[in-house]
């Protein structure tokens, strides 16, 4: 018997169970708890570019030699109290992205990625042993395209009709986290679990790249499973319990003195004028 159903057992007013509406539903994702990943940090990786505008002359200059840039990007899921958190990074405590990023124009899509996301997360050296360490990377679904049409900052999900060459796409890609898995963050990057409702409807906050994240999951449903690998909770979900609040976690990364900061809850900065700082 699962835990929902003992749990409408143990109602007074067990809900109505309506019928099946699981159709051409994708497979259901399992969702394994924060505690279960360990997480650590590594030599500081300095952005390439120092400025948009060197950046965008950078993409100029790929263009003329390889073609459309080819940039991939991972939504990584695990979760809190029974909520979905995506992991993401900050920058300089000034600006969030997803792990990843473009790919050389001669490696292959796929692996290329996972070498991406080894050089952002993977834990190096022999700081860290045991289950989690060398997992690899299980790239699943792509859940979103962004084109970039001109050499300028703006990207739409979808390719203007008067655009035939498109000079970026980024590619978004769900990737399913494994039980255990061990996270090394760069020192000058946080490593953030940032719930869905944080995300949701907050373009002013995430940009509307990482704001539609809620979205494109919407398609999955989810079962939460606790550290012992057992169903606790599963769409639609369960009431939080008492006196627990969900709020973005700060998993490794920065803290200003060069010292891993570990799992801590990661409060904005509120300006006078009542401004969230990024």
């Amino acid at each position: 018997m699962s835990t929902a159903t003992a749990t409408a057992i143990q109602s007074s007013r067990p809900p109505i169970a309506p019928k099946d509406f699981s159709a051409q539903q994708p497979q259901t994702i399992r969702l394994y708890p924060l505690s279960n990943y360990t997480f650590g940090t590594k030599e500081t990786q300095p952005e390439e570019d120092p400025s948009v505008l060197a950046r965008l002359k950078r993409l100029e200059e790929h263009y003329e030699k390889y073609g459309m840039r080819r940039t991939c990007e991972g939504v990584l899921v695990c979760h809190e109290h029974n909520h979905p958190h995506v992991l993401m990074l900050q920058i300089a405590n000034a600006f969030f992205k997803l792990p990843g990023d473009y790919l050389p124009f001669e490696d292959d899509e796929v692996e290329g990625f996972k070498k991406r996301l080894n050089e952002r997360l993977a834990p190096v050296g022999s700081q860290f042993s045991g289950e989690g360490v060398n997992e690899d990377w299980e790239i699943g679904d792509t859940l979103a395209q962004w084109w970039r049409p001109n050499f300028e900052t703006f990207m739409y999900p979808f390719l203007p009709g008067h655009v035939t060459r498109p000079k970026e796409c980024k590619k978004l890609y769900f990737i399913q986290l494994p039980k255990k898995k061990v996270l090394s963050v760069p020192k000058n990057m946080k490593l953030l679990a940032v719930p869905l409702f944080e995300l949701y409807d907050n373009t002013a906050r995430y940009g509307p790249q990482l704001s539609a994240i809620p979205h494109l999951l919407s398609r999955y449903n989810f079962e939460f499973v606790d550290e012992n690998d057992n169903v606790v909770a599963a769409t639609p979900g369960t009431p939080l319990p008492e006196g627990q609040t969900l709020r973005t976690k700060v998993l490794a990364g920065d803290s200003g003195d060069g010292q891993d900061e570990g799992m801590t809850d990661y409060t904005p900065e509120v300006g006078e004028n009542g401004t969230v700082a990024a």
